[in-house]
C-alpha cells in the first residue's frame, strides 16, 4: 500500500509532546497550585530583587516560615519587587540585637512600651496579621462559661516583660485581685499555654478570653522603598486560603480588623498604677 510507513512502537511527534507533558505533570503534581502560581509570578514580574529579614514571635514565625517556603510574599499585581525572605523566631527582648527589616511581635504593646525607644525605631505597616486569645488559663476541664474575669483573683507576671499581663492591667486596672505570682488563675495567651506542653491548663476561651494578640507587622524606620514594597507584598499575600490554613494549623486566627493598639501614654499610666500598688 502506497504512503508513509512508521515503525511500530515509535511515537509520533504529537505523542512525544503528550508524553513530555505528562512527565512535567508528574514532576509538578506534588506542588500546590499556590506555590506554582507564586513561582510563575516571580519569573514574570521581577524588576527589583531584595533580601528581606523578618523577625517574629515564635508562634507566628512558624507560620511564616511555612508560608514563605510555599511562595508567600511573591510580588502582587502591579509590583515588580521580588524578595528573598528570611523568617527568624526572635523573642521581643532580643529585638534590639536584631538587624531585621521587619518585626512581628505578639502585640504593638511591645513597641509602645514607655522608655524603650521602640516606637521611634519601628513603624506600623499592618496593625494586625493574625490573632491569638489572651485571658485566664483555667484548669483543664473547668467550664469557661459565665465567668466574671474582673472579679477573679489572678496571677500576673511582670507587665513590662509579659504583654498578656500588661493587657490585663490596662483592661481591669490594678486592685486586690491582681497579684504578681500568687495562687490566682494565671493570665496567659493561648500560645503560651500550648508552649507549656501540659494538659493541666486550657487556653483562654469563652468568657475566660478578655483580649487578643494582634501580631502587627512593623518595619524599621527609614527602611528602603524596595524593602518596604517587599514587606507590602508579604502582607498582600496573606489573603490566600493557604495562609489561613497555616494559621489554623498553628492555633492562630486571622488578623483583627480595625485594631487600635494602646498608646504609650495609656501603657505608662497602667504601669504607674502597677508600681504604686505593688510597692505599697
Amino acid at each position: 500500500m502506497a504512503g508513509i510507513h512508521r515503525r511500530r512502537g515509535r511515537l509520533t511527534k504529537e505523542g512525544r509532546r503528550v508524553l513530555g507533558g505528562l512527565a512535567l505533570l508528574a514532576v509538578f503534581a506534588p506542588v500546590t497550585a499556590y506555590t506554582l502560581n507564586a513561582a510563575i509570578a516571580h519569573v514574570q514580574s521581577c524588576g527589583t530583587e531584595v533580601d528581606l529579614h523578618v523577625a517574629a514571635a515564635p508562634e507566628i514565625a512558624a507560620v511564616l516560615q511555612d508560608f514563605v517556603a510555599a511562595g508567600g510574599g511573591a510580588p502582587s499585581r502591579g509590583s515588580d519587587v521580588c524578595a528573598d525572605i528570611t523568617v527568624e523566631a526572635v523573642a521581643a527582648e532580643a529585638i534590639a540585637d536584631s538587624d531585621a527589616d521587619v518585626w512581628i511581635p505578639e502585640t504593638a504593646l511591645r513597641r509602645n512600651l514607655p522608655g524603650s525607644g521602640l516606637a521611634e525605631e519601628w513603624e506600623i505597616l499592618q496593625p494586625s496579621t493574625a490573632n491569638s486569645a489572651v485571658g485566664l488559663a483555667m484548669p483543664a476541664g473547668e467550664s469557661t462559661d459565665n465567668l466574671n474575669p474582673g472579679d477573679m483573683d489572678v496571677a500576673l507576671q511582670d507587665p513590662r516583660t509579659h504583654p498578656a499581663s500588661l493587657m490585663w492591667i490596662i483592661l481591669f486596672e490594678v486592685d486586690e485581685h491582681t497579684v504578681e505570682g500568687g495562687d490566682g488563675v494565671a493570665v496567659m495567651s493561648a500560645p503560651e499555654v500550648a508552649a507549656m506542653g501540659t494538659d493541666e491548663l486550657q487556653p483562654p476561651t469563652g468568657s475566660a478570653q478578655v483580649a487578643q494578640f494582634e501580631y502587627p507587622m512593623l518595619v524599621r524606620a527609614g527602611l528602603g522603598d524596595a524593602e518596604r514594597e517587599a514587606a507590602q507584598n508579604l502582607v498582600r499575600s496573606y489573603g490566600s486560603e493557604h495562609y489561613y490554613e497555616l494559621l489554623a494549623q498553628h492555633g492562630l486566627g486571622p488578623g483583627i480588623p480595625q485594631t487600635s493598639p494602646s498608646s504609650t501614654e495609656t501603657i505608662e499610666a497602667a504601669l504607674q498604677r502597677w508600681d504604686e500598688y505593688t510597692n505599697e
